[in-house]
């Protein structure tokens, strides 16, 4: 396990008393981007507690009004309060794309992602986006929305267990990327593309990621990795903005 910058499970868990094994796994990758997943096992009045909000931030979440996507929304804000370090926290607002910001900290950029229980958050002074996604049947029913019939000739060389896994891969990016540009209108099949890799479980994967549309070129550097746990295993990308060209 590699842990954060200024951001270790004991400094910043342990002195609150906070059960280690909800930290499933934290990164610092490069010196400059900060990466962690939680898995919830609190009630809504842990996080609420140690959780001040806005009012705008109090009227969004009282907007969702599905237990599991309440608890999802509180950890993934409390998680990214703990890895800032600050006793006082920043207020996250949203763009009119819905993309996340620290509104004292425009410096700060920042990204959430949840998937059935799980949270994660990711902290950088680049323009990026996470994205986690828990292994489920479900994706390979519905890849064919998001990936194009080159990307599943490139994936199908592989064996069975590494192709779903991949094809999560896929999603995951294609969402990383997303969430970094911060824009709608975006297909996944016609607007996002990955250069190939190779997959090692064990290991951190990079490659690159680019969105074109129309005159419009991003180039994205991508982290991938696999978490394997006892109850659950999930699959998570950063996207970090390289170059933007406008033709």
């Amino acid at each position: 396990m590699i842990y954060l910058a200024g951001f270790n499970q004991f400094n910043v868990f342990n002195q609150f008393n906070l059960p280690r094994s909800m930290l499933l796994f934290s990164r610092n990758i490069n010196g400059s981007l900060r990466f962690a997943a939680w898995q919830i096992s609190e009630g809504e009045a842990f996080f609420r507690d140690d959780l001040p909000l806005t009012a705008e931030e109090t009227t969004e979440f009282e907007r969702h009004q599905h237990p599991v996507r309440r608890l999802e929304w509180l950890a993934g804000r409390w998680l990214l309060h703990r890895m800032t370090g600050r006793t006082e926290r920043l207020a996250i607002g949203k763009s009119p794309y819905s993309k996340p910001f620290f509104i004292g900290a425009p410096q700060l950029q920042c990204s959430l992602s949840h998937s059935q229980g799980t949270v994660a958050a990711l902290l950088s002074e680049q323009t990026c986006g996470c994205d986690i996604q828990v292994l489920v049947e479900k994706i390979t029913r519905i890849a064919p929305k998001f990936m194009r019939p080159d990307e599943f000739e490139w994936v199908d060389q592989d064996e069975p267990a590494q192709r779903f896994e991949i094809i999560h891969l896929f999603w995951t990016a294609k969402e990383a990327m997303y969430k970094a540009h911060g824009l709608k209108e975006l297909d996944f099949r016609e607007h996002l593309f990955i250069e190939p890799f190779e997959w090692h479980t064990d290991d951190l994967m990079n490659t690159t990621g680019r969105i074109r549309k129309g005159n419009l070129t991003v180039d994205y550097q991508l982290y991938m990795g696999l978490f394997s746990g006892d109850d659950q295993s999930f699959v998570w990308t950063i996207a970090v903005e390289k170059d933007k060209t406008i033709a």
